[in-house]
């Protein structure tokens, strides 16, 4: 069973992320990504470790979010991927716009 996309903010430089983040989540989850800046910190660390999948829909995802928040003065470090985000990332040379280098 998937589960819906949560977003917890663990403090202002600290946020959770869990479910799936796939093709069909994806205008939703777009629409969320301002929770992940809003806690006023100038760098969030995203624990990632709870995401259900990572395909190209995720990696796309992360990749609005990450590009939202740095228009907004905020840098999102992804942490806790999984092996195959991981992967995407390297092979699309994403790793450093998700700050997994």
């Amino acid at each position: 069973m998937t589960q819906a996309l949560h977003i917890e903010r663990v403090d202002a430089g600290h946020v959770r992320v869990a479910g799936r983040l796939g093709f069909a989540e994806a205008a939703a989850a777009l629409a969320r990504g301002d929770e992940l800046s809003a806690g006023g910190s100038r760098e969030v660390a995203i624990d990632a470790s709870g995401l259900q999948q990572a395909d190209s829909a995720t990696l796309a995802l992360l990749l609005a979010w990450a590009a939202h928040a740095r228009a907004r003065g905020v840098a999102l470090r992804f942490t806790h991927a999984s092996d195959g985000l991981r992967a995407l990332a390297r092979l699309c040379d994403a790793e450093p716009l998700l700050g997994l280098a």
